[in-house]
């Protein structure tokens, strides 16, 4: 349908200027829909324009040949910059090992890594309370959806207490000490008891165990400049992911994997599991641009974030349904952390989806509504609706699958073009 369309267009407009206000542009200057094009001389806009001689085609009727010749001579666009991931935990330097006091260690495999145990008593000390320390969770959720951004080469430099003990969690010991083994040649590897401390302590507030707060995303900004990457908030929210609830290293000793744990008081016993290094690596989920209602918008990355909704812990809103833990935002829906809510107003669907102006054609949708739950006797979700419907012949294996990604729901295909097509 043209006017629903037409709504989205206006809508990409409007998540484009949230997603500069996300980077840091202002709200209140959005450049480039109503100015000259920047990239344009002022001169050229106050050039006169000569009149067309006698035998000359009329305007706008170019040659197509000569059209699609101007069009290969324009410069394409370079694709944006993505980071090349790599082990954290490696590369340490023998300036690296002189710093941290670690050189030296000599004997078996096994005399080795006692050392790096009994150094890390000594200049290691545990944090696990982020009252404590609010960045201490950064490396370990940093390296986890972007491997190498935080390696333990800065790590050991940058998480200095006042006494010159490095300071981190159950992953910092792991990772720093899987470094030093590397370093030494030893056959080290990092595992994990793959549950989530959300399951683990229901008193604790895990709403934010996926995606990712402004604060810490402000933190993570510097290194994302550092290395050329352009990713906005939305982007880095939704690839960012909650981790095990602990980690620790094991040496390869003869034919048997030994656990060297440096997290003082930690009792054996769950089961452990190896973690890789790039295990929550997503480059779906990272590099999927938000430019809603365009093609921008990797809808099939979002449906794929959607795949654990809602997130655990994760409180929402309650919609007009009834139905608990939607997403509140249309933040929270893109990171993955609640299914799309069904809303009756369409003023309240509009603001979800950063839409700032009321339109007399949304009665459309209205219409649409009330005809798909009499013929169904389903709800329909308008926020998914829009977000999806960018063209009058999609086709119903595209639209229907997204749609019930995003819902939760179960529309048919025989619905979609019954009803909604």
């Amino acid at each position: 349908m043209s006017t629903r369309k037409t709504i989205l267009l206006y809508s990409m407009i409007s998540i484009q200027l949230l997603a500069l206000t996300a980077c840091g542009g202002s709200p209140s200057e959005p450049a480039g829909i109503l100015e000259t094009d920047p990239a344009k001389p002022e001169a050229a806009v106050e050039t006169e324009v000569e009149a067309p001689e006698d035998d000359a085609e009329p305007e706008g009727e170019q040659d197509p040949a000569q059209t699609a010749e101007d069009a290969s001579a324009l410069p394409e666009e370079e694709p944006a910059a993505r980071f090349e991931i790599f082990n954290p935990y490696g590369g340490l330097t023998q300036d690296d090992i002189a710093f941290l006091n670690a050189d030296g260690f000599t004997g078996t495999d096994k005399q080795i890594a006692d050392a790096i145990l009994a150094w890390q008593s000594g200049n290691m000390f545990y944090i696990g309370d982020p009252n404590q320390k609010p960045d201490i969770s950064y490396p370990m959720r940093w390296n986890y959806m972007l491997p190498g951004i935080f390696p333990v080469s800065d790590m050991i430099h940058e998480r200095r207490l006042e006494n010159g003990m490095i300071y981190g969690l159950c992953w910092d010991y792991a990772s720093i000490f899987s470094a030093i083994a590397n370093y030494y040649g030893l056959d080290v590897r990092i595992t994990a008891n793959k549950v989530y401390i959300s399951e683990q302590n229901p008193n604790i507030d895990s709403s934010t165990a996926n995606g990712m707060s402004r604060e810490e995303y402000d933190a993570l900004q510097p290194r994302l400049e550092a290395n050329g990457l352009n990713l906005d908030y939305n982007q880095i929210s939704r690839a960012a992911r909650e981790t095990w609830a602990h980690y620790r290293a094991e040496v390869r000793i003869g034919e048997e994997w030994i656990a060297y744990d440096g997290v003082p008081g930690v009792a054996a016993g769950p089961t452990y599991e190896v973690a890789p290094w790039d295990e929550g690596y997503n480059a779906d989920l990272l590099y999927a641009e938000y430019e809603y209602g365009s093609e921008g918008l990797d809808l099939t990355a979002v449906a794929a974030a959607l795949a654990g909704a809602p997130a655990v812990g994760y409180q929402g809103l309650t919609d007009d349904a009834g139905d608990p833990h939607r997403a509140a935002s249309l933040e929270d829906l893109i990171a993955g952390k609640g299914f799309a809510p069904y809303l009756t107003s369409m003023d309240a669907v509009l603001a979800f989806l950063h839409i700032g102006q009321a339109y007399d054609d949304i009665d459309e949708y209205i219409e649409l509504m009330s005809e798909y739950e009499v013929e169904t006797g389903k709800h329909f979700y308008v926020i998914a609706d829009m977000m999806i419907y960018t063209e009058d012949d999609m086709a119903a294996e595209d639209y229907v699958p997204l749609y019930n990604a995003l819902t939760g729901s179960d529309m048919t295909i025989e619905e979609f073009e019954t009803c909604v097509q």
